[in-house]
């Protein structure tokens, strides 16, 4: 603003200049004041993009793209014996005697139990008693059956005398295998009483003391042996991931023989340790479990150490199947919203975060297989995700590659023309 009592003279000849003169001034002067606020307002539009780009957030991806893995997920499972047998009498009887010490390794043929036998062995002496009249019955018979023959070729008998005497000798050898097989029972039964181990393996704890009465084949087992050298371990594996399982397999098979068989490695569930000793798949059920839903694997493995016991939980991978392609992301990537759907945030061309919608398969490596909703080339946010927004700015950063890995952002305000126009 021009004052007057600055510049007296000045405004005296402005007074007195013509109007086209004075119209010039005024005009210049209007040009001047309406260059300022355009400085301004300029200047404010790039404080508030410095704002905005200051805004984004830094968030750290990996580029993700198809890459060869082997199928080694770890499957749940339980320790089987591979052989097991609960000992029950045969017999009834009283325990006389407890022939093994309990947890001990015992022999196929061993005896555990001695049953009271004197009952079993009268019945044994009865049986041979009824043996010995059936057979002199046999010898009687057959005495009169050679007389008669005689005295029918002389015709002094009739003929329905010697069909009698043939059929009642008939009748005696007939008595005589009722009575063997009577003394056969006989003897079994007294055998019975002496129980026996019928495999390998190591006893457990013995559920009856001498002078215990037991009877029959009873629920209640005597004793229970188990073969813990090798030992099955039984896997679990859900009805869809089985369908992928049994693809692999079938695959694995045709790249290598019809024979193939496929190593199982073995973990211990409480410590994660790796058992030291490898095993084979051995068969797989064809049907479904209808209370967990999933299918039964089982697996052989050597036990010489005793230290995988029966029912202990652990987990396996099965070796050596077909080795395919597929996206895999880091499973912390990987977020569940509430109805269940599971997404990931990709960095767009230009560093925007956006959604993306995937369909995980099985887990490889603390990683997620990727079925759909991603591609070769996607940059998948990996840190940096609590706060993301659909479409907002980001400063992306490789995972492992903060030195040369910059945003675009950062990249823009530090070239060339970005310096000019700030001079």
């Amino acid at each position: 603003m021009i004052h007057a009592f600055v510049f007296p003279d000045l405004v005296t000849q402005l007074l007195r200049a013509p109007r086209a003169f004075v119209f010039i001034l005024l005009a210049t002067g209007l040009a001047a004041c309406s260059d300022a606020p355009a400085d301004k307002s300029q200047s404010s539009g790039d404080k508030s993009g410095n704002a905005q780009q200051q805004q984004a957030m830094p968030v750290t991806f990996v580029e993700v793209s198809a890459k060869p893995i082997g199928y080694t997920e770890k499957l749940p499972g339980r320790v089987v014996a591979y052989r097991q047998a609960e000992i029950r009498p045969q017999v009834s009887g009283i325990i006389q005697a407890r022939l093994f010490e309990e947890g001990t390794l015992v022999e196929k043929g061993q005896q555990l139990y001695q049953i009271d036998p004197e009952t079993y062995q009268a019945d044994v002496e009865v049986a041979q008693a009824n043996l010995q009249s059936a057979e002199a019955q046999v010898d009687n018979a057959q005495a009169l059956v050679n007389r008669y023959d005689g005295l029918a070729e002389m015709n002094a008998l009739s003929e329905q005398d010697l069909d009698d005497a043939t059929t009642r000798l008939k009748q005696a050898r007939a008595s005589v295998g009722q009575a063997q097989a009577q003394l056969k029972t006989a003897e079994i039964n007294l055998a019975y009483t002496r129980v026996y181990a019928p495999i390998n393996g190591f006893i457990g704890p013995s559920e009856v003391t001498e002078g215990a009465l037991v009877t029959q084949q009873q629920d209640t087992p005597l004793a229970t042996i188990r073969q813990l050298d090798p030992v099955y371990v039984d896997l679990a594996q859900s009805v869809g991931d089985a369908q992928q399982l049994k693809s692999r397999l079938i695959e694995s098979r045709i790249q290598k023989r019809d024979d193939t068989k496929f190593e199982v490695s073995l973990f211990f569930s409480q410590s994660g340790d790796a058992y030291a000793h490898k095993g084979q798949l051995e068969a797989t059920d064809l049907a479904v479990n209808e209370q967990t839903g999933a299918i039964r694997l089982r697996s052989v493995f050597p036990n010489p150490d005793k230290q995988l016991l029966p029912g202990l939980f652990v987990r396996a991978s099965i070796e050596g199947l077909a080795t395919s392609k597929a996206i895999t992301v880091p499973q912390k990537s990987v977020q569940i919203s509430q109805g269940g759907m599971r997404h990931v945030w990709v960095v767009t061309s230009d560093n925007k975060a956006q959604k993306r919608t995937v369909q995980t398969g099985l887990a490889y490596d603390n990683r997620w297989i990727i079925e759909s909703g991603l591609k070769a080339g996607d940059k998948v946010v990996v840190e940096g995700t609590m706060t993301l927004k659909e479409g907002a700015s980001v400063k992306p950063r490789a995972q492992g590659n903060s030195s040369q890995a910059k945003s675009a952002t950062d990249e823009k305000a530090n070239s060339p023309s970005s310096t000019d126009q700030g001079r």
